[in-house]
């Protein structure tokens, strides 16, 4: 299922999608079904402009988002941990000493500030990749090793779910472990129902981060925003695989 996963999602992005249509219309031509091949061109170039455009991050974006606050560390609530995604952190040594943080900087701030506001006493990086860039960043800004409890064997979000309810089932003898979730607004939907499908045991607690959406387009309209940029084809990607990845869970796995 993992691999499954994988292909699909690779498939689903706006630009794989134009790919799939012009190569179809480059079959119809080779046929001599010239009418079908000028359709599927059209289409792939229309999916790729609307797929390029900031209104549309914003109509099919903002209502992701928007479905969590946007809140300050200190006016979060207490936890026993704090559970960050790592969000495609990727790290290589051999070449760069650094993490190269993407979207995944964000979430691990937030964990930060988090503990740094006395939340949890525990910080939880889950992600088969976290050991080598998660965890070297939260201790560069100041989490200390005794506190960090690293999942790192999670390759995607439902084994996040499952591991770290493994790791966590003892934190708070007597009653059910009180996590705060950290991850991306527009990833915190799908997170919410892996982590209460696949880890009940757990109360969660969603702690948003990186409103990539809202920051970006949360202003009036302008004349840009309606012509495609390779910035925005990024995000509606991401925003793409959300919603695929969302309702796929909700209608085939049960």
């Amino acid at each position: 299922m993992y691999v499954l996963n994988k292909i699909v999602g690779g498939l689903l992005n706006p630009i794989a999608i134009a790919m799939l249509f012009v190569l179809a219309g480059a079959i119809c031509t080779a046929l001599r079904r010239r009418r079908v091949a000028v359709v599927l061109l059209v289409f792939a170039f229309s999916w790729l402009w609307i797929w390029g455009t900031a209104i549309w991050c914003r109509a099919i974006g903002l209502p992701l988002e928007r479905q969590f606050q946007i809140q300050r560390a200190e006016d979060a609530p207490t936890a026993d941990a704090i559970v960050v995604l790592g969000g495609g952190m990727t790290s290589n040594r051999a070449v760069y000493p650094y993490a190269d943080m993407n979207e995944g900087g964000d979430r691990v701030w937030h964990a930060v500030r988090l503990y740094r506001a006395g939340k949890a006493p525990l910080v939880v990086p889950t992600g088969c990749n976290d050991k080598d860039s998660v965890v070297p960043l939260l201790l560069e800004l100041g989490v200390p090793s005794t506190a960090l409890h690293v999942e790192d064997e999670a390759r995607n979000t439902e084994e996040n779910a499952r591991f770290v309810a493994t790791m966590l089932k003892d934190v708070a003898p007597g009653r059910r472990p009180r996590v705060l979730l950290v991850t991306s607004a527009i990833h915190m939907r799908r997170a919410l129902l892996m982590y209460l499908r696949y880890a009940p045991e757990l109360e969660i607690i969603p702690v948003a981060t990186d409103f990539h959406v809202t920051v970006c387009t949360d202003r009036p309209l302008k004349c840009s925003d309606f012509f495609p940029n390779t910035d925005y084809l990024e995000k509606n990607g991401c925003i793409l695989k959300e919603l695929v990845g969302y309702w796929g869970y909700r209608l085939l796995r049960r």
